[in-house]
């Protein structure tokens, strides 16, 4: 009898193979683990690493083999997904088989998708990989290999494994690195679903009784599935490490459930969520929202799923699309519409003290003040001059008069502003914190002001100058409020003042604002606050009014994650595009 490994492979199989990673790699564990004598192994080819003529991975690789972490993942990045990364990793394959001789016919088929998670493009190479196995003649037990890949990769394979209900399978995936693969436990009639759902004609399709959430590290999943669905409980399924009673907050008049599970044992997930239903009346429409958790707490919750004929979905936020799983029909997801709720999904014991509205801030709306602010920009290597002296006056009211080159400033005891730019003077009846907006306010001003017709057509749902998060009063538990009151005394009230923060109805677009001199040191920071804000698929920009003469900066920007480095006057064109990938 023949014993088939179908798998996918991806980055953590690549880094084995190129020495930068410890162990086998998922695929070659695998089959070393157990006996096959054919494997199919199937690659996402990337159509723009397929048209770049200047890739070689042997020349590249010798560079970077003794090089920091950063470098490498640059090389990563460069070669993932191309034809030379799968031939090399073909070739490294076989040569480790055969070393240990273990006699294994290897296929391998590139697959071009649209994307990373083309579900349809996926779904298509998995049932066509499938159906081939099943047209060879002889008795064979094919093993579908759910570790390797994206999320989306793994679930696919077990509905192919649906269009062929009488073949010999089995479902394998790793828990832990190093350590070899286990049988996915399901029970047997988890191939004999069909995709029959409870959801007779007539009935809204975005109105459920219950959802079960997988919940995990990333909270935006479930929250995407509490806008996209209408439900009378939410039940989360998650581990003792990420509880859910953060979602509380947005059930509305809706009920809270939540499942502790083991989140690397899917029949422990399975048997939880199916005892949660045997306690619910017949005739319960119940969803699945299987995107959160890992893939272990996947395949149990989709066999519970199947075990009720409830509907399964994903979100796919790299295209803003819900997949049905059942038959795999998809619908764009409905927005995220404002900035607060991304603060209160990730903002744990915090909250928002001053939202930064534009309108709020006096005389900011003025045609003075605005003029002064894009005479500012023009002039901005005069006004950087006098940074230094403008700091001393920066926390308190307190007058001064400052002259640099072809640039005068003054307060005045009345509260009285005056600035002088060559022949263009300013004059302000009341404005105390005058030497804040000349250190730099002016800067967030002006990108406000630049990013302002993205938000008037519509592109930006939401945006703020200067929002605040600050601490709690009352913490919700003991532990938070120590640890609250620790912070409290060492940095004060305010735990975050964000420049300017706006989002698309997607993602959180965190922007930060830098007049003076570029560092390095600020786009770590500010790599840190977006994702602690907005989550995985967060973006932070820094924006700048004047170029670094370092390449540190730059070089850093493109090694962060989801860090985009934009000069003030290009902000307006340089968001609009990125909001036009999205």
């Amino acid at each position: 009898m023949k014993r088939y490994l179908l798998t996918w492979y991806g980055i953590t199989d690549l880094r084995a193979s190129l020495n930068l990673e410890r162990g086998h790699g998922p695929v070659l564990g695998a089959l070393l683990a157990d006996q096959y004598t054919d494997v199919i192994v199937l690659g996402y080819s990337n159509p723009k690493n397929a048209r770049d003529n200047t890739l070689n991975l042997q020349q590249d690789l010798q560079k970077i083999q003794d090089t920091d972490f950063a470098s490498q993942r640059k090389f990563i990045d460069r070669y993932a997904n191309s034809p030379e990364a799968h031939l090399h990793f073909t070739h490294w394959l076989k040569e480790k088989l055969t070393e240990t001789s273990k006699d294994v016919h290897v296929q391998f088929k590139a697959v071009a998708l649209r994307r990373l998670n083309d579900t349809e493009g996926i779904y298509e190479a998995a049932t066509r990989t499938l159906g081939a196995v099943v047209a060879e003649d002889g008795k064979k037990l094919v093993t579908l290999y759910l570790s390797p890949g994206t999320p989306v990769m793994a679930f696919v394979w077990a509905f192919a494994a649906l269009r062929h209900p009488q073949l010999k399978k089995r479902l394998i995936a790793a828990s832990q690195p190093g350590k070899p693969p286990e049988e996915v436990i399901l029970p047997n009639e988890w191939m004999e679903w069909h995709g029959k759902q409870v959801n007779p004609p007539g009935i809204n399709n975005n109105q459920y009784d219950v959802i079960f959430h997988l919940f995990g590290e990333q909270r935006m999943p479930s929250l995407l599935g509490m806008i996209q669905f209408s439900a009378n409980e939410h039940i989360f399924v998650n581990s003792s490490q990420y509880p859910a009673k953060v979602m509380k907050q947005f059930l509305g008049k809706a009920k809270y459930g939540e499942i502790l599970v083991d989140p690397f044992n899917p029949e422990d997930v399975r048997s939880r969520i199916l005892n949660a239903i045997s306690k619910m009346a017949n005739g319960t429409k119940i969803g699945f929202n299987l995107t959160g958790g890992t893939k272990l707490m996947y395949a149990g919750a989709l066999a519970a799923c199947r075990k009720v004929n409830a509907t399964p979905f994903y979100f796919n936020s790299q295209n803003n699309q819900l997949i049905y799983l059942n038959d795999f029909k998809s619908a764009i997801t409905n927005l995220i519409p404002s900035v607060k709720l991304f603060i209160k999904l990730n903002g744990n014991n915090l909250s928002i003290s001053n939202f930064g509205r534009w309108e709020d801030i006096p005389g900011i709306d003025t045609a003075k003040r605005k003029d002064l602010t894009y005479e500012l920009w023009n002039a901005r290597y005069k006004i950087s001059r006098l940074y230094r002296d403008l700091l001393n006056y920066n926390n308190e009211f307190k007058p001064f008069e400052i002259k640099g080159r072809d640039i005068f400033t003054k307060l005045s005891k009345d509260g009285k502003a005056n600035v002088s730019i060559g022949s263009k003077h300013y004059d302000f009846e009341n404005w105390p914190d005058f030497a804040k907006y000349l250190c730099g306010g002016w800067f967030e001003e002006y990108a406000f002001m630049e990013l302002k017709p993205l938000l008037d057509s519509g592109l930006i749902k939401d945006m703020h100058i200067g929002l605040q998060v600050a601490f709690q009063e009352k913490p919700q538990d003991q532990g938070s409020q120590n640890l609250a009151d620790q912070l409290k005394s060492q940095i004060g009230q305010t735990y975050q003042e964000l420049d300017i923060v706006f989002t698309d109805g997607r993602r959180l677009y965190i922007v930060e604002c830098k007049s003076g001199v570029l560092k390095g040191v600020y786009i770590r920071k500010l790599e840190s606050i977006t994702r602690y804000f907005g989550g995985q698929e967060g973006h932070g920009i820094l924006a700048y009014s004047k170029p670094s003469r370092s390449g540190i900066v730059h070089q850093k920007a493109r090694e962060g994650h989801n860090i985009s480095l934009v000069e003030g006057c290009d902000l307006q064109s340089s968001v609009k595009s990125m909001l036009g990938k999205n």
